[in-house]
């Protein structure tokens, strides 16, 4: 049996935390053994994997322990086969771990695209020019997008054993159902005669709501009924700033700030279209996740979301109030929304399977292991 150490920065609820905890779920118990470090504490993320009966250990790393945590991590590392490490900060650490404290097989785990300073924090795109100059010493990087392949060649990583591994999707989990679409619809007091659209995500530059609210402004001002339902960290009434825009862009009536939620599928299957504004995606989990739900999409064209929709959505230039507001008011006049709807889930059922995503992982470990 192979053994797999995750590094990885947090367990909190962001794309590569939930691949994470998929890959632990669905990988081959029989022929694999994982266990999981995390650099800060376990977050929510964190309960799940445990749940599945996953060892976690958590560092709290800060500049006081660094040492502590590398002799720590190393003892844990020790005995394995290969360290797979998650995010930037992660790859640094499990670099330290498994090349220069141990001689240990190492997988990088990229999942960022847009490298853009204007999108990145300072301190971040240092760790990636860093992760550039030792990435050679790397045994295989694996990327979750054509995108991110493309921009961290540019940026410098070398192309040396790398793979490009879409993100899976839990089609059991995520799918239509009319009884939630009812009573969500019900819950929230939806009109019939509203367009329901829906965006899941975080408050976050990346996310690019300041172009998505000038596209509902735009939206509203052609007289189209809707109800926009924002989910995620963040997207509530204690945040101050996106109040404030929407007030400025008058759409109190028009939104609802939903926070994060649970039930997600449900939210989805609630919905008429979904749309993302983002101007810096690898491969969006909440992308694949709405059309496994049946929801066809407003895509920018960030990452690899325009590859993902393929010809089940619509696709607008990145930061383009204009191009997102003519792509929303297509979608949701499309004659054939209902043969789109399938398509979705069909394009999903054949492409992103989480069951075959992981075999992608697993049958990677046994390559680099042997």
């Amino acid at each position: 049996m192979k053994k797999i150490i995750h590094i990885i920065t947090g367990l909190g609820c962001g794309g590569a935390e939930s691949m994470l905890y998929k890959l632990l779920k669905y990988s081959d118990k029989g022929q694999y053994y994982h266990e999981v470090i995390t650099l800060m504490d376990q977050g929510m993320m964190g309960e799940k994997i445990k749940m599945a009966g996953i060892k976690i250990h958590s560092l709290n790393l800060n500049r006081k322990n660094l040492c502590a945590s590398l002799i720590k991590a190393r003892i844990i590392c020790k005995e394995c086969d290969i360290v797979n490490t998650w995010l930037y900060h992660a790859d640094i650490f499990g670099f330290i771990v498994s090349k220069v404290l141990l001689k240990k097989k190492l997988i990088w785990n990229i999942r960022h695209s847009n490298l853009d300073k204007e999108a990145n924090k300072s301190k971040t795109l240092k760790i990636v020019k860093f992760n550039s100059l030792v990435s050679r010493f790397v045994d295989c990087i694996t990327y979750n997008s054509n995108k991110a392949f493309e921009n961290h060649m540019k940026a410098g990583y070398v192309d040396k054993n790398s793979i490009i591994i879409p993100n899976g999707f839990e089609l059991d989990k995520f799918k239509f159902n009319l009884d939630d679409r009812l009573r969500i619809r019900k819950e929230l007091r939806l009109n019939k005669e509203e367009k329901v659209i829906i965006t899941v995500g975080r408050w976050d530059i990346q996310k690019d709501y300041y172009t998505l609210l000038k596209a509902l402004d735009k939206l509203k001002k052609q007289k189209v009924k809707f109800k926009m339902l924002m989910v995620g960290t963040n997207l509530e009434y204690s945040n101050d700033e996106l109040v404030i825009l929407i007030n400025d862009y008058n759409l109190k009536d028009n939104i609802l700030l939903l926070g994060r939620q649970n039930d997600i599928p449900a939210l989805l299957s609630a919905a008429d279209i979904y749309v993302s504004s983002s101007l810096g995606e690898s491969f969006s989990n909440a992308i694949g996740e709405a059309m496994a739900c049946e929801l066809p999409c407003v895509v920018t064209e960030a990452g690899d979301s325009k590859i993902i929709v393929g010809n089940t959505g619509k696709v607008a230039s990145t930061k383009n109030y204009l191009e997102l507001n003519e792509a929303i008011i297509s979608l949701l006049n499309n004659e054939e929304i209902d043969k789109l709807k399938i398509l979705a889930r069909q394009r999903v059922e054949k492409k992103y399977s989480i069951r075959a995503i992981v075999k992608s992982f697993d049958n990677l470990y046994l390559t680099v292991s042997n």
